[in-house]
């Protein structure tokens, strides 16, 4: 276990020292999809087929609005894509589970001792 956890650490490192030289970022997230374009001959009209694309969109909050950009494989999309959170999040909460929290076993063994169910059986009546 000491070992995966230094692991880890030692990937999370690597990771803040990637994010470190990445220069601008933005909140959001980008997703990938692909879509048909509604011509019946085309190929993406048949049922195995996942569509034409990709294409991305970049979503954020600004000021309590959504706001979404459009936009297709390029230098715009590896601009907005310049973040490795995700990964560090993963990261970061393999961690967090492989670390043993102080106190931890007594913890468990408190939630365990509970008192015991009553035996007594309640009548349906009121």
């Amino acid at each position: 276990m000491p070992d995966v956890l230094a692991g880890l650490e030692a990937r999370r490192e690597d990771i803040l020292r990637q994010i470190s030289r990445l220069g601008d970022m933005r909140k959001g997230s980008i997703t990938e999809a692909f879509r048909p374009c509604g011509k019946p001959t085309c190929c993406c009209a048949g049922r195995d087929h996942p569509g034409h694309g990709p294409y991305y969109a970049f979503t954020t909050k600004e000021g309590g609005k959504t706001k979404t950009v459009q936009m297709r494989a390029g230098s715009k999309l590896e601009k907005y894509q310049r973040a490795l959170s995700e990964e560090m999040i993963a990261i970061s909460q393999a961690i967090c589970e492989a670390r043993p929290q102080p106190g931890e076993e007594s913890e468990r063994a408190a939630l365990k001792k509970t008192s015991p169910r009553s035996t007594k059986k309640r009548s349906l009546r009121r």
